[in-house]
């Protein structure tokens, strides 16, 4: 299996911070950062083959990531989305591939439960996100049937999470609809939307429900903010041994 990072977006929506860096290289606990720690948990779970697609401030990345992952460069990345991103990495889409946002912090049984899915597509989701979330899905059975921004809560069944296991299987199809939408001028959408066009076609895109793990995609200064308070909660649980220890 081998894994791409998404990471070439500008993210513009965390200029409140005045980051000037992409936001992939915002810190988590410990100084590091997001995307430091995304490559150490799936070189963890097995994973070595890493490619990292890089646009905005790519020296920086490299600068932070060295050697240890390979890259592609997306230099349209300001008048492109990431379905073009992934168009300059297509050659890297064979055998079994995880694809993840660069901008993620996970609990790392988050990869385990992308690892190992069995179904052709999976896209990780999480029902326990409605109120707030941010792109949408609603399931049908194990499959995904509505996604998008506009959704209502009452549409909404859960948000996404950003991490997409595709198998070997269906990986020449994928590549095959990828161009058909690059061909068409289609470069300013989601890579997502590759997966999303074959709903339509009642061909299976299936999710994994990630409920009660934690994860954020750091898109705003609210979702930054809201990663810190639940990093200063972890320091602040005591954990079990030391209270059974210290009642002895």
């Amino acid at each position: 299996m081998k894994a791409i990072i998404m990471a070439a977006g500008v993210g513009r929506r965390l200029l409140g911070l005045n980051l000037n860096k992409p936001k992939c290289l915002l810190t988590a606990e410990g100084g590091e950062t997001l995307i430091r720690r995304s490559v150490n948990l799936l070189v963890s779970k097995g994973i070595s083959d890493i490619t990292v697609i890089v646009g905005y401030k790519a020296d920086l990345i490299r600068n932070e990531l060295n050697n240890d992952v390979a890259y592609f460069e997306n230099p349209h990345f300001r008048t492109t989305n990431s379905i073009m991103s992934l168009w300059y990495a297509r050659d890297l889409l064979e055998d079994d591939v995880l694809l993840l946002n660069g901008d993620l912090y996970y609990e790392p049984s988050i990869l385990n439960y992308a690892i190992n899915q069995t179904n052709a597509v999976v896209m990780l989701a999480d029902s326990t996100r409605i109120d707030n979330a941010d792109y949408r899905f609603g399931f049908i059975g194990d499959q995904i049937n509505r996604f998008g921004k506009h959704l209502t809560n009452q549409e909404t069944d859960g948000e996404y999470v950003g991490i997409v296991r595709i198998d070997e299987c269906f990986i020449k199809t994928f590549k095959q609809t990828l161009e058909e939408m690059i061909t068409a001028g289609k470069s300013n959408i989601w890579w997502e939307d590759v997966l999303y066009s074959f709903i339509s076609k009642q061909t299976p895109i299936h999710f994994f429900d990630v409920a009660g793990t934690f994860w954020t995609e750091v898109d705003t200064l609210r979702d930054y903010n809201y990663l810190k308070n639940w990093i200063t909660s972890q320091e602040m649980t005591v954990p079990r041994e030391i209270i059974q220890f210290s009642s002895n």
